[in-house]
């Protein structure tokens, strides 16, 4: 117990349980690690020492009385970090932007509700780039968030306060959301594994969970912990009709290294068109012999995708609606915005103004065929989940973004997980492959075909298995 901040979520539950471990004393290490570390890595905007104290009193009460195999919430007496994107009744609900100034949260977000239903315990929120629009973490209101594994890097976005988190070991679980890879990209720069649900089995906020390439998702320290943290989000919601019954239930047990043994699992390293960095190719590399050491026949494949095509369809899609939420919420001042906001806007708008919603989907149709395509025959699709190894935590890129093959226009285009949201049924799960030479992880996404969720993770817990899970130097 002396590490209690590198506890995976079930060894916590199952220590409460046999009562060799307390909720009030795992929450309290948790809020003084946030207290003696958080000063260098920023990624909580507050805690809620208040609430969470008695709720974890409460907890540790239910434990004492509890009968040997009584049934008990899921995540009882878990402390939980929250991305700020998703409301808590009660707090501010600023989305690190000053053209929400003010704002408070009327009710929980509805997969806060499903966990804080599921016994876990609200404790601190984590920083957000303003609306979710970046795959870095800064802003005015809380400043440079920064990776654990080193500083002058970015923990990614927009999940970033999250995913620095749960690699600093401030709690073993976040909120997460993607819709572009926002999961994804925070899991891959903190070396923990992060789901993208197919479209519809997690719920959302309207009008934006109407967005078919979004889904709001966990940040956690295992795949296992992953997987059982899923289990209660997802399912049917009444206030999301996107959502679909019945609730999908995860494994929670797999059967590591040997699980992959007999399947059949594509692999590309650059999906055709990616311009991918020699670390994130490195690790992509040692993730293919470790499967195909354990039994797998791995076989490579060209998607042929076109950077142009994602690029066109997602600007398109993002410029459609996400780009105009923005400018609704900002009064149509885009000067209200952060610079790298009013950039993303301008951006994407330009796309929708050229390229209709109507020709977007005509776009996102090729390349759901190339994809699948690609996947035929197989169980899976692996490939790298960044294509650059690591972003600047101080840099907005606010200009092209230099790279080998050339400069690209947008740095989104330097991530190569989009094409998964544009292909929204297929259940995509990143997991670390390796440490690179700046320190910062690099990773790879299994990608699923549509809703079958359990093959990624039974590939996901072997990857952990074969190529245990980095931890950040921060002691």
């Amino acid at each position: 117990m002396s590490e209690l901040h590198h506890m995976s979520l079930l060894d916590v539950l199952a220590a409460f349980r046999s009562r060799e471990l307390s909720p009030v004393e795992y929450l309290d290490h948790h809020i003084a690690r946030i207290g003696a570390h958080d000063g260098s890595i920023n990624a909580v905007m507050d805690v809620m020492e208040v609430s969470a104290g008695p709720a974890a009193r409460r907890a540790a009460e239910v434990y004492a009385g509890a009968a040997d195999g009584e049934p008990l919430p899921a995540l009882l007496g878990v402390p939980l970090l929250v991305k700020e994107q998703h409301d808590v009744e009660g707090c501010s609900a600023t989305r690190g932007s000053r053209a929400r100034a003010g704002q408070v949260a009327q009710a929980d977000n509805p997969i806060v509700g499903r966990l804080r239903g599921a016994g876990a315990i609200p404790f601190a929120r984590t920083t957000t780039p303003e609306l979710s629009c970046a795959t870095f973490t800064q802003t005015a209101e809380w400043g440079v968030t920064r990776n654990p594994f080193n500083p002058a890097y970015t923990p990614g976005g927009s999940s970033g306060g999250s995913g620095a988190a749960i690699a600093a070991g401030y709690g073993p679980l976040a909120t997460a959301s993607d819709i572009a890879g926002s999961t994804r990209i925070p899991a891959a720069f903190g070396g923990l594994p992060g789901f993208k649900s197919p479209y519809g089995r997690t719920p959302g906020l309207a009008p934006l969970s109407t967005d078919w390439y979004r889904g709001d998702h966990v940040l956690a320290r295992s795949v296992a912990d992953t997987a059982h943290a899923t289990n209660v989000i997802v399912g049917p919601h009444a206030g999301d009709h996107a959502t679909i019954a019945p609730a999908h239930v995860l494994p929670t047990a797999f059967a590591g290294a040997a699980g992959v043994a007999g399947m059949r699992i594509a692999v590309s390293p650059d999906l055709g068109c990616y311009d991918v960095d020699p670390e994130v190719l490195d690790g992509f590399g040692a993730v293919v012999r470790a499967l195909a050491d354990a039994g797998a026949e791995v076989v490579e494949v060209d998607p042929g995708l076109s950077l142009d095509d994602i690029t066109d369809a997602s600007s398109a899609h993002y410029g459609h609606l996400l780009a105009l939420h923005m400018t609704r919420v900002c009064g149509g001042d885009l000067d209200l915005l952060e610079p790298y906001s009013k950039r993303f806007v301008e951006y994407t708008r330009d796309f929708a103004e050229r390229i209709s919603l109507l020709e977007a989907a005509d776009i996102e149709t090729r390349v759901q065929a190339q994809i699948a395509q690609a996947m035929a025959g197989c169980d899976a699709l692996l490939t790298p989940t960044s294509a650059i190894a690591a972003l600047e935590a101080d840099n907005a890129y606010l200009e092209a973004v230099e790279r080998p093959a050339g400069p690209v226009d947008f740095y989104w285009q330097a991530h190569m997980t989009i094409p998964f949201n544009i292909a929204n049924r297929c259940p995509v799960l990143a997991v670390p492959s390796g440490v690179g030479p700046t320190g910062v992880p690099t990773s790879v996404q299994i990608v699923g075909h549509p809703f079958d969720d359990d093959t990624v993770f039974t590939i996901g817990a072997a990857v952990e298995e074969l190529l245990p899970f980095p931890r950040s130097p921060l002691t």
